[in-house]
């Protein structure tokens, strides 16, 4: 057995608000290094876990010229005896780095699969230990807004945008073009192949979900088994994939208020949490509130936007040990006593090779174009969520009107055929990635299995004992399970 370390708890937390990121690598395995990915080693934080790079085509349309460097993390079985293969697993994103979550997968999904598989992670092009994209300052300067509220602001919006993209382009030449989640996924197969593994398995979160589609869309006959936890629909456009998370943050943030209302635990237990809610970020707007190190005195679209990070994870897990609804419970009670801490922008400029605006505007080119289509925007987000008025972390794909690179991977339905039944999951209440994309999703790979856990908060793989036994016996045996988790 590898042994287990308990992991800075309060790092992981920090993390895990922004989208898992991480570092990794491992020597003391049984087999061989594999031939084409080099540098093996023990990887810094888990000595027992193998790290290594592999060089893939910059541009897979052309697959001799300059290439990068993936940095791939193998923490291998438990017991070869009853390995089943590798599996391959991202924790979400876009910036969601591979290595990290492998080499903590062992701690984070069950002993079941840690004894049948090698958990492979990669970071993705762009991103952590692979050839990373580099931009110059920040996408949040201190009087940047995601809702202008004029031609003026929404001038300098756009400016904002022209000038980081630039700035982004400048400094990372080519790759910038080429982070999009088909070349992700084609950089996967490569990973796959160097492996030497005659069959891909995927256990992927979020944004990991978008990757599986892509790879699965290519390599439907390379497939044994696919999991999508927290299902995201690329078919749709900018307008309706933004309402439709508007909408899906708005009921969490309402049965978060219900609960918050009747549960001694929270903090604001008894109150009208709404009003409350409403009120504070209204106040906010009119007189700004001071916190120290923070990129801006609080506002009240910084509460909007910080409030379904809080809204993401309901029950307490390995990444969270504190339920998302009662630290947004005390963090609203801060606020309303004058700390908004819990709800400032930190200063600073992104960290190198965490920019996950190259990924999403490769994805997801904007099809608005004018202020005018920004307020019509708004105002049905407004309708369809009153409290939090469109506040998401898909309303961020707006940074895209102005980038200075056409999208190359474009939303579209896909018709997913030829591979063996992949297994969807989401929860009824999902904060992020709403229930009906999963059907949306379904009907776009033929032969796929919907598993629905009636619940709320993002993601059900790390957090929920049923889903967690239907996802490994689904990995391990191939058995399909029913089609609900409590």
């Amino acid at each position: 057995m590898k042994p287990r370390r308990t992991i800075n708890v309060l790092l992981v937390s920090a993390l895990a608000l922004a989208g898992v990121v991480g570092t990794g690598s491992n020597a003391s395995a049984a087999r061989a290094p594999t031939p084409g990915i080099t540098d093996w080693h023990p990887c810094t934080e888990r000595p027992d876990v193998q790290c290594g790079s592999l060089r893939v085509p910059l541009d897979w349309s052309r697959p001799h010229g300059p290439t990068i460097s993936l940095a791939v993390a193998r923490n291998p079985v438990d017991d070869p005896a009853q390995r089943v293969g590798a599996l391959f697993v991202n924790p979400g994103g876009p910036s969601g780095f591979g290595v990290f979550f492998a080499q903590y997968a062992d701690q984070i999904f069950s002993p079941e699969l840690a004894k049948r598989f090698d958990l492979i992670g990669v970071d993705p092009r762009g991103f952590g230990q692979s050839t990373p994209i580099h931009c110059t300052g920040t996408f949040f300067p201190a009087d940047h807004t995601l809702f202008p509220r004029s031609e003026r602001e929404f001038r300098g919006f756009i400016r904002n945008n022209e000038t980081f993209g630039r700035g982004c382009l400048e400094r990372t030449g080519p790759l910038l073009g080429n982070v999009d989640t088909i070349s992700v996924a084609r950089d996967h197969e490569a990973v796959r192949v160097a492996l030497g593994e005659p069959s891909f398995n995927w256990l992927g979160l979020s944004y990991g979900t978008q990757i599986g589609m892509q790879y699965a869309n290519l390599f439907p006959r390379r497939v044994r088994a696919m999991v999508y936890d927290a299902v995201l629909d690329h078919s749709m456009g900018t307008e309706r994939m933004l309402l439709d998370e508007a909408a899906t943050v708005e009921d969490s943030f309402n049965r978060f208020a219900r609960w918050c209302r009747t549960t001694p635990e929270c903090a604001l237990y008894g109150r009208d949490v709404g009003a409350l809610y409403d009120r504070l970020a209204a106040d906010a707007d009119r007189h700004p509130m001071p916190v120290p190190g923070a990129i801006r005195p609080v506002i009240g679209e910084d509460i909007r936007l910080l409030t379904q990070q809080y809204l993401l994870d309901v029950q307490p897990s390995f990444l969270r040990p504190v339920s998302g609804w009662i630290l947004l419970g005390q963090a609203l009670s801060k606020a309303l006593a004058g700390d908004a801490s819990g709800f400032a922008l930190p200063a600073g400029p992104q960290p190198e090779g965490n920019e996950p605006a190259g990924v999403a505007c490769m994805d997801n080119p904007s099809d608005l174009r004018t202020y005018a289509d920004l307020r019509r925007l708004m105002a049905k987000a407004r309708v369809v969520a009153p409290h939090t008025r469109g506040a998401s972390q898909s309303w961020t794909l707006l940074h895209c009107m102005g980038w200075p690179l056409r999208g190359t991977n474009p939303p579209r339905r896909l018709d997913i055929r030829d591979a063996p039944p992949i297994l969807l999951v989401n929860s009824t209440h999902d904060a992020s990635t709403r229930y009906k994309w999963a059907f949306q999703v379904r009907s776009q790979i033929r032969g796929s299995v919907l598993l629905t856990r009636i619940g709320d908060g993002h993601t059900s793989s790390m957090n929920n004992p049923c889903v967690r036994a239907a996802i490994d016996r689904y990995l391990i045996d191939g058995i399909l399970p029913d089609p609900v988790c409590r």
